[in-house]
Protein backbone atom coordinates (compact mmCIF):
# COMPACT_ATOMS: atom_id res chain seq x y z
CA UNK A 1 0.00 0.00 0.00
CA UNK A 2 1.43 3.37 -1.03
CA UNK A 3 1.71 6.32 1.31
CA UNK A 4 1.79 9.30 -1.06
CA UNK A 5 0.57 12.72 0.08
CA UNK A 6 -2.83 12.42 -1.64
CA UNK A 7 -3.74 9.14 0.07
CA UNK A 8 -4.43 9.36 3.81
CA UNK A 9 -3.15 6.51 5.98
CA UNK A 10 -6.66 6.00 7.33
CA UNK A 11 -10.20 6.24 6.03
CA UNK A 12 -12.09 9.32 7.29
CA UNK A 13 -15.32 7.37 6.85
CA UNK A 14 -14.17 4.76 9.40
CA UNK A 15 -16.40 5.68 12.32
CA UNK A 16 -14.60 3.23 14.61
CA UNK A 17 -11.66 5.63 14.99
CA UNK A 18 -11.41 9.37 15.51
CA UNK A 19 -10.23 11.31 12.46
CA UNK A 20 -6.61 12.49 12.40
CA UNK A 21 -5.87 16.11 11.55
CA UNK A 22 -3.66 16.50 8.49
CA UNK A 23 -0.55 18.43 9.58
CA UNK A 24 -0.40 20.73 6.55
CA UNK A 25 -4.02 21.92 6.84
CA UNK A 26 -4.83 24.88 9.10
CA UNK A 27 -8.49 23.86 9.48
CA UNK A 28 -7.54 20.30 10.45
CA UNK A 29 -5.06 21.62 13.01
CA UNK A 30 -7.65 24.04 14.43
CA UNK A 31 -10.28 21.30 14.80
CA UNK A 32 -7.68 18.95 16.28
CA UNK A 33 -6.80 21.54 18.92
CA UNK A 34 -10.50 22.07 19.64
CA UNK A 35 -10.85 18.33 20.20
CA UNK A 36 -7.76 18.24 22.45
CA UNK A 37 -9.18 21.07 24.59
CA UNK A 38 -12.45 19.16 24.94
CA UNK A 39 -10.54 16.03 25.99
CA UNK A 40 -8.59 17.95 28.63
CA UNK A 41 -11.87 19.37 29.97
CA UNK A 42 -13.49 15.88 29.93
CA UNK A 43 -16.21 17.35 27.70
CA UNK A 44 -17.15 14.30 25.64
CA UNK A 45 -19.95 16.16 23.84
CA UNK A 46 -17.55 18.85 22.58
CA UNK A 47 -15.01 16.15 21.71
CA UNK A 48 -17.62 14.37 19.59
CA UNK A 49 -18.63 17.66 17.96
CA UNK A 50 -15.00 18.34 17.02
CA UNK A 51 -14.68 14.83 15.59
CA UNK A 52 -17.80 15.32 13.47
CA UNK A 53 -16.59 18.70 12.20
CA UNK A 54 -13.13 17.32 11.44
CA UNK A 55 -14.56 14.31 9.61
CA UNK A 56 -16.93 16.52 7.56
CA UNK A 57 -14.09 18.89 6.69
CA UNK A 58 -11.85 16.05 5.56
CA UNK A 59 -14.55 14.44 3.45
CA UNK A 60 -15.31 17.76 1.74
CA UNK A 61 -11.81 19.17 1.36
CA UNK A 62 -9.36 16.27 1.29
CA UNK A 63 -11.04 13.68 -0.90
CA UNK A 64 -9.13 12.95 -4.11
Amino acid sequence: MGTDQATPLYDPEDLGRPPRPLPDCATCRKLGKLREAAQVAYDRSAETDANVLLRQHQLQEHRA
